[in-house]
């Protein structure tokens, strides 16, 4: 440790809304040691992840970072690499005032600056990866100056090897969730029966839920062929669709999956669109079954909640996915973009509650055992050493 005080790190968001990266960092700020990291974050001002953070009482330094977008326009571009600078200025003013030993990126926005400031100030950085988009020049400029890249699953750990980082730069951390946010069984039933009271769903109709961010990667549209297929047998079935276009960069799919829709008739209670809510541990405990049907997943946050609420889960077999759910112990997988094998899988399971309830208890098991926050917390603080020993 820097002296005999807990070493002290920023952290850096670029995101004002709360999606499952920022959800992602705020559990893992909130469970780090307090006898070993002293944790400050960085973030837009009056963001709600911002105020997350104040109730919890981390401190907050608000710094006007920017996501990125990528973009052929040079004004664009130009203006995000003025802000990039900006930032970076103004951390790495903070930096000297905090009397900072590291500095932690949520994202591969977020690295960029970190960079900047670990050129200027000398201050290492970890990189915390969270996607599996190709990077291009800016994974080579990572790649060579991080300290530590973070991967959040196996599959991010080989993507990033692919992306030419090297292995003595690379630490895999499993994500890890705040289980505490989940019901468990004892209450299930009282969860369930009030959530589905201010839904307006009968307690016995089967009810299928996908729950993710609107953008093209996680398609929706197989969730909802799907339910169509599922209701040509099971026409009392319903589906749960919980999210929204957080960043405002994807309304025309949002519009391309209200069209699906309406020409696959899933009106009249057979669909209910929530948009991101709060009470997803709720709403699962409400759920007879999560569908994930996203591709290239770098984790899948979502089918681990649904492990700690006690819900089997249908998923694509696409990126991390196999890592999280163990086919036929706490889930099933289906060959990805096969809306058909996915509304199979589901009628497996509606068909056969027992079955069901078994790959829910044993999800819950393993999400107990592999995915709490507690474990990763406990991890990058020893990460947080192992660095700052090899410091100059």
């Amino acid at each position: 440790m820097a002296g005999s005080r807990p070493h002290r790190v920023l952290f850096l968001s670029a995101a004002e809304r709360v999606g499952g990266a920022e959800r992602s960092l705020y559990e893992l700020v909130c469970a780090l040691p307090k006898d070993r990291v002293e944790a400050h974050v960085c973030l837009p001002s009056e963001s709600p992840l911002a105020r997350l953070f104040a109730l919890a009482e981390i401190p907050v330094h608000p710094v006007p970072l920017r996501r990125f977008r990528r973009s052929r326009n040079p004004l664009m571009l130009a203006g995000q690499l003025r802000a990039l600078h900006l930032g970076a200025k103004s951390i790495g003013k903070l930096a000297g005032e905090l009397g900072l030993d590291l500095l932690h990126a949520n994202t591969d926005s977020t690295a960029l600056v970190a960079w900047e400031v670990s050129r200027e100030a000398g201050l290492p950085f970890v990189w915390h990866c969270r996607d599996m988009r190709p990077l291009g020049l800016l994974a080579k400029i990572l790649a060579g100056t991080t300290a530590c890249a973070v991967a959040i699953s196996a599959a991010v750990e080989q993507h990033l090897l692919k992306q030419g980082v090297t292995r003595k730069r690379l630490r895999c951390l499993v994500n890890g969730i705040d289980l505490t946010r989940f019901h468990g069984p004892d209450a299930r039933a009282e969860v369930r029966a009030r959530t589905r009271g201010y839904l307006g769903i009968a307690k016995d109709t089967p009810l299928l839920i996908d729950i993710g961010a609107w953008v093209p990667w996680k398609r929706h549209e197989l969730f909802l062929d799907a339910l169509a297929e599922v209701r040509k047998q099971h026409p009392g079935v319903v589906g749960l669709l919980v999210g929204s276009d957080l960043f405002h960069e994807n309304r025309a799919y949002v519009s391309q999956l209200e069209r699906h829709a309406e020409r696959l008739r899933l009106s009249d209670g057979a669909l209910l669109v929530l948009q991101q809510r709060e009470d997803v541990p709720d709403l699962l405990a409400a759920s007879d079954v999560l569908v994930s049907t996203s591709e290239n997943e770098p984790f899948g946050r979502v089918l681990a909640e649904a492990g700690a609420a006690g819900v089997p889960v249908v998923t694509t077999d696409s990126g991390a996915k196999s890592e999280v759910v163990i086919p036929d112990t706490t889930g099933l997988l289906t060959p990805q973009g096969d809306a058909k094998a996915l509304a199979g899988a589901c009628l497996e399971l509606l068909n056969q509650p027992e079955r069901a309830a078994k790959l829910g208890e044993a999800g819950r098991a393993r999400v107990h055992d592999s995915y709490n926050v507690t474990r990763l917390a406990n991890e990058v603080a020893a990460l947080y050493s192992d660095l700052l020993k090899e410091k100059p």
